[in-house]
């Protein structure tokens, strides 16, 4: 098993972490309170940021998704514009976390809100071959093409 390490960029902060035995995604909170202005797109602190590179080699390494946690739009009218938000290998700054405000009012996150969970996926590293060449029976059509 593979080791994830973290530094606090606070002590009050939260350690992600998964709240059932079936949960594949690690919580994580808002460091301070926060304010996201109505219709306003910000980046949440949530206090922490890889303390090493997350485990990588020549064929394949790990990342870290950043997702919604299903309550963030139901309880709070707010999403993450970018989901999922991808942490490379080598990133070194503390992990932010962008989501927009639906709402035409403000919304308010009282400090340690759980607003987003991070799931660590395998990612491989395949060699990318210029073939020169397309198979003329490759194509089917585009976006929405196997649709009605």
């Amino acid at each position: 098993m593979s080791s994830v390490k973290l530094k606090r960029t606070s002590t009050d902060t939260m350690l992600p972490r998964r709240t059932t035995a079936g949960a594949f995604g690690y919580d994580l909170a808002t460091q301070h309170e926060e304010r996201i202005g109505p219709r306003e797109t910000r980046i949440l602190s949530c206090g922490l940021q890889l303390a090493a590179d997350l485990p990588t080699g020549d064929e394949r390494g790990m990342a870290m998704l950043i997702l919604p946690r299903s309550s963030l739009p139901l309880k709070h009218g707010l999403i993450l514009p970018n989901s999922p938000g991808l942490i490379d290998a080598d990133y070194s700054d503390p992990i932010g976390i962008i989501v927009h405000n639906l709402y035409d009012t403000q919304v308010v996150l009282a400090a340690g809100t759980r607003i987003a969970q991070v799931v660590f996926v395998e990612v491989l590293f395949p060699e990318i071959a210029d073939t020169g060449d397309a198979d003329p029976n490759r194509h089917r059509g585009g976006f929405g093409s196997t649709g009605a």
